[in-house]
């Protein structure tokens, strides 16, 4: 029988969160977590997205947009591996690589993560001293550049569900299923290569979520 214990590490329960650790509310969550990974995949604007997630859900007003929190001074190199998507393997013709790391949040919630590796030679002036003197999200800057968005890796953090609880002869129980279901600090994360309209790559991006985007009332259950 698959345990349901909350896997480790976990945080402590979201403020106001209402998941329990029951097999229903982990379903649900499972199924939710999907639908909204699947969006995130179909769009461009990984922003616009979650903007538009968190509206759906009443985490977010009808007018409100997420707030980018900027690490002005984060740093971190580009991974050998990544760096190549970009064509540039070194710097060379006078083009270099910058790195920026924000947080999206709202209403003190911090719903993603998101680290970019951009080549300033390949934005407009305007667009790069944005990305470097302000907290406006990346994807909002570069939006002008009609860019496309590539998917290079996606990675599953965490899932509500145990492995292979669908070959169980029958549902999985819980002794605590009254229980606040505890919850990891990220769920999942996509790697994607951002391309202008013309094709040619000007950033990474790597963009990890958290559980605050789900910190709503699941359908009650009679």
């Amino acid at each position: 029988m698959p345990d349901l214990a909350p896997p480790q590490p976990a945080t402590e329960p979201l403020l106001c969160h209402p998941w329990r650790n029951s097999f229903m509310h982990r379903l649900m969550l499972a199924t939710l977590i999907s639908q909204m990974e699947n969006r995130l995949l179909a769009e461009n604007s990984a922003t616009q997205t979650l903007e538009h997630w968190l509206r759906e859900h009443a985490l977010l007003g009808a007018h409100e947009t997420l707030r980018a929190e900027r690490e002005a001074s984060a740093h971190s190199p580009c991974p050998s591996d990544l760096l190549a998507a970009l064509d540039l393997t070194t710097p060379q013709g006078g083009q270099s690589l910058r790195y920026r790391k924000i947080r999206l949040a709202g209403h003190n919630r911090i719903y993603s993560e998101a680290e970019n590796w951009f080549v300033p030679e390949r934005l407009t002036k305007t667009m790069t001293e944005a990305l470097e003197q302000t907290d406006t999200p990346f994807g909002r800057v570069v939006s002008p550049l009609r860019f496309t968005r590539q998917l290079i890796r996606r990675e599953t953090l965490w899932s509500p569900l145990p492995d292979l609880w669908e070959t169980q002869p029958h549902l999985p129980n819980s002794a605590t299923e009254a229980d606040p279901l505890a919850l990891p600090p990220h769920l999942f994360r996509h790697i994607a290569l951002l391309r202008t309209h013309a094709g040619t790559p000007f950033s990474l991006v790597v963009e990890t979520y958290t559980p605050q985007a789900f910190a709503f009332p699941p359908p009650a259950l009679r």
